[in-house]
């Protein structure tokens, strides 16, 4: 699943509190931890990789899975891509075989693969690739595969790939493993020389900084990659407003996509759209403060979800493009669509709609996220009059209560984020929406006396 994809989920979520208790866990961003992974050594991983203390030789071996849900499979190479070219590691030897052991258990018609190139020059010279279906059931089964030589030269070079998936074919029928052991290059009864931790016994820890009671977009690209990425997208920075600490998110370049920074209540990707917190309140508005600037068009963007029994029953939405240099207090109203009082909620943090980024540096600092039942905001006595109804509407919406608003722009935005009317807050306003499709709706509304949005519903 791509971070464009994972952006439309996402973007339903949401937030915290600071005037009272920290109402939202760890909105205050000052709890940081590590987790600990299993790096393999002398390798790059990719994808679903870890550690199998189910080994044939020695005490570990190498274990990749295929998950068809995320659409990720395992992968090892011994070298990196230059392009579509895959570069290989030192090796002047001209083996007969690759050989290696390996337990598998794969989805009906899906097929791991092996595969190695041998180099002289930066020509390809050998080669070996295979194929591998079905099912070992549950024993090591031996494979010693013949590599086809062009020439008789000795490489200089070799490149090892091994996946759980067919490199050629980017579907999956369901979800598999494969385990691979002792893998190593021999010519009749000898062995050649040894592939670099081909053993698999070598692996070494490493820490990841961890914002206890988020999820954030390092730890879901560390599960796609398998390692960590040089330039964390979301991190703890010592610019706090009340503490020592706050969260700071950033776009990136990633191969050709720009990703925002995300962060998001929760404990894995899969706890995305779930209630994440309990809460005991039917709080009225989300607020906190930010820094923030904008790239190439770029957006903040803070929401938070309100459930009860499961049901969403209410949301808050904070967007801006406007820089601030300094910490800015925000303040938005939770719009009840459905009837009961939450129980749960959930949050969501962005530098950029999760969506549609655009600028490669978009930079949110964001601090002090809660839920309140009053509004520091100097636009508490206007936007507490203002009335937009009927809230769940059919086919058209007006406003009540808007007399010091008038003149101020008002957006409606669905929920991937494309505007479905736009104009001036005039008396007497009436948007007709018939055409639009049933769903929930962000209504944004800026002026010199209003800055807030609110959710809509159409049924």
């Amino acid at each position: 699943m791509s971070m464009r994809s994972i952006a439309v989920i996402l973007f339903v979520l949401g937030m915290v509190n600071v005037h009272a208790q920290q109402n939202i866990p760890n909105g205050d961003f000052e709890d940081w931890g590590f987790t600990t992974t299993q790096q393999l050594a002398k390798w790059m991983v990719v994808g679903n990789v870890s550690v199998s203390n189910d080994a044939h030789e020695g005490s570990k071996a190498i274990r990749l899975e295929n998950d068809a849900d995320e659409e990720t499979p395992g992968f090892i190479t011994t070298g990196a891509f230059a392009g579509d070219k895959l570069m290989g590691i030192p090796y002047n030897e001209q083996p007969l075989s690759v050989r290696f052991w390996s337990k598998f258990d794969l989805a009906l018609g899906d097929q791991a693969q092996v595969a190695c190139l041998f180099y002289f020059k930066g020509n390809a010279i050998g080669v070996q690739s295979t194929l591998i279906e079905g099912n070992s059931a549950d024993t090591f089964q031996y494979f010693s595969l013949p590599i086809t030589w062009q020439v008789s030269t000795n490489p200089d070079s070799v490149a090892i790939v091994i996946s759980s998936k067919d490199l050629e074919n980017d579907t999956y029928n369901g979800d598999g493993y494969m385990i691979v052991d002792d893998f190593h290059f021999a010519s009749i009864s000898t062995r050649n020389k040894e592939v670099p931790n081909g053993n698999f016994e070598s692996w070494t820890d490493v820490k990841h900084p961890h914002l206890n009671s988020w999820f954030t977009t390092d730890e879901y690209l560390r599960i796609l990659y398998g390692s960590q990425l040089p330039t964390p997208f979301v991190k703890e920075t010592t610019d706090g407003r009340s503490g020592t600490k706050g969260l700071e998110l950033t776009n990136q370049r990633l191969g050709d996509d720009i990703i925002a920074g995300i962060a998001f209540t929760g404990v894995d990707f899969e706890s995305v759209t779930d209630p994440a917190f309990p809460i005991d309140n039917k709080w009225k508005y989300l607020e906190g403060y930010y820094k923030y600037t904008p790239s190439g068009g770029d957006s903040v963007y803070v929401a938070a979800t309100l459930f009860s029994d499961g049901i969403d029953i209410g949301r808050a939405v904070f967007n801006t493009s406007d820089m601030a240099s300094k910490y800015t207090y925000f303040s938005v109203e939770i719009d009840y669509y459905r009837s009961g009082t939450p129980d749960s909620a959930s949050v969501f943090v962005a530098s950029a709609n999760a969506e549609e980024p655009r600028g490669e540096t978009s930079k949110l600092i964001i601090d002090d996220l809660q839920f309140s039942d009053h509004n520091a905001s100097v636009f508490d006595i206007s936007h507490n009059k203002l009335t937009v109804y009927p809230n769940p509407f059919t086919d058209h919406i007006r406003f009540s209560g808007i007399d010091q608003m008038l003149g101020a722009t008002y957006t409606l935005v669905d929920m991937l984020g494309n505007t479905v009317a736009t104009g001036e807050l005039t008396r007497n306003l009436n948007i007709d929406l018939s055409e639009s499709l049933p769903g929930v709706y962000v209504l944004h509304l800026n002026g010199k006396h209003v800055n807030t949005s609110k959710i809509l519903l159409k049924e």
